[in-house]
C-alpha cells in the first residue's frame, strides 16, 4: 500500500454560514442558520492496477464465473497482468456537507439555564473513513469513485438535543443551600448503513465492499426489527462479474435516544475549600440504542449465484450503555 506524498492537488476544505440571531425576550435567543462545506481533493483509496472491465451491452463486466459447479470469479487480467492489486491513496475524493442548524439559548438567570437545538443536515462523499491520510476502504469501481459516492459515515440527517440547569433557590441553611440540578436529552437519527454482498461477486479484487442490487423502495426495505432489520427480498444478486446498484451507505440503522440527569450539591468549607456531593444517571429511562445490522445479505455459492445469509440484518450489539447510577464525594481547594 502506498501513498502519493507528490501532489500538486493539495486536499481543501472551503466553509460558510448563515445565521440570523434575535432575542425572543429576556436573557433567551433564537438563532436559525444555513451552513455548509465543501471538500476537495481528498484522499480516497482506490486499486492502482485495477481488473479491466469489459462491456457486455454497456455493462462492465470484470469476471466471469470459474465453471459449472464451482465457486468464485474468473477475473479479468489487470492493467498490468505481471502485478497484483496495488491500493495507493491519492486526492481523488470529494465531499459535501449541507445544514440547517437552530438554536434556543436561555442564559443563566433566575437560577435557570437551558438549550435546544436542531440540525437538518444532509453529508455526501465518495471516500468515507480515513486514518492519516489513508483513504479508508477503497472505491468499488477503481475506475470511477462516484459509484461510490453515499452518505459519509458520520451523516445523522436530524440530531435534536435540549439541556438544561436548575439552581435551587434555597438558602436557609446548610443542608437546603447549594443543590442544583441538570438534565441533558438526546435524539438523533441512525448511523449509515451500507448492505454489502460479502464477497467478490464481480471479480475485481475490492472483496467485502461490493453491494448488491436494490430492487424495492428504501422505505420498503427497511423492516426495524432487530432479529431482521431489512427485508432481504429488497436485495438481489447481481449478475457475475458486474456491481449491484445500491448506492453505499443509502439505508440507515436504528436511531439513538438518551437521556442523562444528575444532581449536585456544593457545601463551602473554607474560603478556597468546599464539599461536592454528585448524584448522575446516565440513560436514566434504560432505553436500548442498538448497532447496525449484520451488512452481508448473501452467502456465495456455485456457478456465480449467492444465497440469502440467514443473520443478515440481525442486531447483536448496542451503542450505548445501559441504565448507569454513579455517586461521588469530592473536595475541591
Amino acid at each position: 500500500m502506498g501513498v502519493d506524498y507528490h501532489t500538486v492537488q493539495s486536499p481543501h476544505m472551503y466553509q460558510w454560514n448563515f445565521n440570523i440571531q434575535r432575542e425572543l425576550f429576556s436573557n433567551t435567543t433564537l438563532t436559525v442558520g444555513y451552513v455548509g462545506s465543501r471538500g476537495l481533493h481528498l484522499y480516497g483509496a482506490r486499486d492502482i492496477n485495477p481488473v479491466e472491465p469489459t462491456i457486455v451491452n454497456g455493462v462492465q463486466v470484470f469476471g466471469t464465473p470459474k465453471g459449472p459447479g464451482l465457486v468464485g470469479i474468473n477475473s479479468n487480467p489487470r492493467e498490468n497482468p505481471a502485478g497484483a492489486s496495488l491500493s495507493s491513496e491519492a486526492p481523488v475524493a470529494n465531499s459535501s456537507y449541507n445544514s440547517l442548524q437552530v438554536g434556543l439559548n436561555r442564559r443563566f438567570a433566575k437560577g435557570v439555564q437551558s438549550q435546544v437545538s436542531y440540525t437538518w443536515s444532509k453529508c455526501m462523499d465518495d471516500a468515507s473513513g480515513t486514518y492519516g491520510l489513508e483513504g479508508g476502504i477503497a472505491w468499488s469501481d477503481p475506475l470511477d469513485g462516484s459509484f461510490d459516492r453515499g452518505r459519509c459515515l458520520f451523516d445523522r440527517p436530524q440530531v435534536f438535543r435540549i439541556s438544561g440547569l436548575y439552581a435551587f433557590p434555597f438558602n436557609k441553611n446548610i443542608l437546603v443551600k447549594g443543590w442544583q440540578m441538570s438534565a441533558n436529552f438526546l435524539a438523533q437519527s441512525g448511523s449509515p448503513w451500507n448492505v454489502t454482498m460479502g464477497f467478490d461477486q464481480a471479480g475485481n479484487g475490492v472483496t467485502g465492499s461490493e453491494r448488491p442490487n436494490l430492487v424495492m423502495p428504501a422505505g420498503q426495505a427497511i423492516v426495524g426489527n432487530v432479529n431482521r432489520w431489512a427485508n432481504p427480498a429488497a436485495f438481489a444478486v447481481p449478475a457475475p462479474g458486474t456491481l449491484g446498484n445500491l448506492q453505499r451507505d443509502f439505508l440507515w440503522g436504528p436511531g439513538i435516544q438518551d437521556f442523562d440527569y444528575s444532581v449536585v450539591k456544593d457545601t463551602p468549607i473554607k474560603e478556597r475549600m468546599h464539599l461536592q456531593f454528585r448524584a448522575e444517571f446516565f440513560n436514566i429511562l434504560n432505553h436500548s440504542n442498538f448497532g447496525l445490522p449484520n451488512a452481508s445479505a448473501f452467502v456465495q455459492t456455485a456457478n456465480g449465484g449467492g444465497a440469502p445469509n440467514p443473520t443478515f440484518g440481525r442486531i447483536t450489539t448496542t451503542t450505548t450503555n445501559s441504565r448507569q447510577i454513579q455517586f461521588a464525594l469530592k473536595l475541591l481547594f
